[in-house]
């Protein structure tokens, strides 16, 4: 190998016995162009659904309310509710981390997660004021709009411009990964309850893994966070929406930054699969009526 000073620059001759010397460089360099034309050619990794439980039909539909969180984990294929990949050392982990000990716990946990859990009133009430602004502009209120509402609803500004800030930064950045597409301008967040529904559906199959309920009375349960949680939403993509940025909100105190985003924001990959009917996601065919 050829350092710098044996390379004369002023003759081409040198440079370029110099530049062949550097073949140890050119083969790392050459190794990661390679890797990412292959990353960018071959086509996204499609979702696979079990074989042993519905991939269509009405179970199917109320337990794809739990996507994003059963494929996150991952607790097992989307649409089993018996999370049936947990092994003994992941479920350690869930009852440790989650209090679910008992199957009282596992149950009061399910009820937590789609009533309070993860509610903040002050938040719940900004994003109120934006959707009856929406409904009277007939269009997505910009932020100058949005927080002078708040304001005169009688909200601390300081507060409010930190809430909105963080909420339209996260959308935005869930739009431009997840693709604008998909998630198109006119959908934005009217309600937090994403995250904490789409977690009740996962708690529910592992409960079943751990053995505080049966496939049948996981059905149940599943149907009624269904019943209770689709309400607050309109389509597929409003509820993914609310599910990337009801996460990075929590988990950021309210406070979403770069950092935080790229933290916690992670499972936009997995929104993006889902709505993507070439790759088989879920979302992209069920209906989001039932």
């Amino acid at each position: 190998m050829h350092s710098f000073a044996s390379v004369d620059f002023n003759s081409v001759t040198s440079i370029f016995d110099w530049l062949i010397g550097q073949w140890w460089a050119w083969a790392i360099v050459g190794a990661v162009v390679l890797f990412f034309l292959v990353i960018w050619i071959l086509p996204a990794a499609k979702v696979k659904a079990s074989p042993d439980h519905p991939a269509t039909g009405v179970e199917a539909d109320e337990i794809a309310l739990g996507f994003l969180q059963i494929v996150n984990l991952p607790s097992g294929y989307w649409n089993d509710p018996t999370a049936s990949i947990l092994g003994d050392r992941e479920k350690k982990v869930l009852v440790d981390q989650w209090g679910v000990h008992t199957r009282e716990e596992w149950l009061a946990n399910i009820d937590r997660l789609v009533t309070v859990r993860r509610r903040r009133e002050m938040w719940m009430l900004y994003l109120a004021v934006r959707s009856d602004l929406a409904d009277r502009l007939g269009r997505t209120p910009k932020a100058k709009e949005w927080l002078a509402a708040i304001v005169q609803e009688g909200g601390d500004k300081r507060d409010a411009r930190t809430f909105v800030t963080s909420i339209e930064y996260s959308e935005a950045q869930v739009r431009k990964r997840v693709g604008k597409d998909i998630v198109t301008p006119d959908v934005f967040v009217r309600a937090l309850d994403g995250y904490a529904l789409g977690q009740a559906v996962a708690m529910t199959t592992w409960g079943v893994a751990l053995g505080h309920g049966d496939v049948a009375e996981a059905r149940e349960i599943i149907h009624r966070i269904n019943e209770e949680g689709r309400p607050a939403f309109t389509s597929w993509i409003d509820f993914g929406l609310s599910y990337i940025v009801g996460r990075v909100m929590h988990w950021s105190d309210g406070n979403v930054d770069e950092k935080s985003f790229e933290k916690f924001g992670d499972g936009w990959s997995d929104f993006q699969a889902a709505t993507t009917a070439k790759r088989n996601g879920p979302w992209a065919t069920l209906s989001w009526s039932l």
